[in-house]
């Protein structure tokens, strides 16, 4: 059941990432992903009845696990808004390569050797992106400063990202998943509204528009995440569920993301981003 559930969230992952760029092709970045943190706490906000009695333990894990994703999303977006998407997604590989050592590392699980060639597949299929994607990527991004740029607060993002994994399979074996997304979407929602407001500030005006509120994108990427975060939840709270083989079946999503993404933007080279992507999935397999 839990590998299902993965699955499901994993597709439903891919078209969040596509909808999340398109909603910062119209609004601010930091208003954007306050608004959908919101949204999302407000269709899961009514049951509040688990969650109030979850001891202060986790919540403050959960307080520094929301922290991290806010921080993981703003590098993840921030990079997106200005690079194409089906070159960056991709690199969610090194969230399966974090996830593998961590494995070994934290939860014990056995090393085998063919595990390491797929590693070495994976940062394969990655070089074979840089280097056959990069002509037609300097027509988007000129100076290679600003794409490498792109790309390691992009892969920063997925590390974060892959750390507030691991801190929820931890916590999960001891909380439900509803408590879990309860109080994150809370304190999510309060760090992005907090991060928006510090760059109002350093603006010196506010950084949202009336035509904002009615970015249909936010809503519809705020309500996947709802669901997409209940399936990864649901899928790591089962006791016999593996971290690494929840993070590689997640990298469905880059598949979705990648080619629904680069129809949606209409972005360019896609057969050699497929076939780097294909290097990429060979790798993940392996391990």
């Amino acid at each position: 059941m839990w590998i299902i559930c993965a699955i499901i969230g994993a597709v439903l992952n891919g078209f969040y990432a596509v909808f999340r760029k398109k909603a910062v092709v119209y609004s601010n970045i930091f208003f954007v992903l306050a608004m959908l943190a919101s949204f999302g706490f407000i269709i899961i906000s009514w049951d509040f009845g688990q969650a109030i009695t979850l001891s202060w333990e986790y919540i403050l894990l959960i307080l520094g696990k929301s922290l991290i994703v806010a921080l993981a999303w703003l590098f993840e977006l921030v990079a997106l808004k200005n690079y194409m998407i089906s070159s960056l997604q991709p690199f969610t590989a090194v969230k399966v390569v974090i996830s593998f050592v961590v494995a070994i590392l934290v939860f014990s699980e056995p090393i085998v050797w063919y595990r390491f060639i797929g590693i070495a597949i994976i940062f394969f299929g990655l070089f074979f992106l840089n280097k056959n994607t990069k002509k037609e990527d300097e027509k988007v991004i000129p100076s290679n400063k600003a794409r490498i740029k792109c790309i390691t607060f992009f892969i920063l993002g997925c590390v974060c990202s892959e750390c507030s994994a691991i801190i929820d399979k931890v916590a999960l074996s001891s909380i439900s998943p509803m408590q879990m997304q309860w109080w994150f979407m809370l304190f999510v929602s309060a760090f992005l509204w907090i991060f928006f407001f510090l760059a109002c500030i350093k603006s010196k005006k506010m950084l949202v528009r009336k035509i904002d509120w009615k970015n249909f994108y936010i809503y519809l990427a705020g309500a996947i995440l709802v669901l997409d975060d209940q399936l990864f939840f649901k899928s790591l709270s089962e006791p016999d569920s593996l971290l690494s083989v929840v993070s590689i079946i997640k990298q469905i999503s880059t598949i979705v993301s990648v080619i629904f993404g680069a129809y949606m933007f209409k972005e360019p080279n896609l057969k050699n981003k497929l076939i780097s992507l294909g290097f990429i999935m060979c790798g993940i397999i392996i391990i």
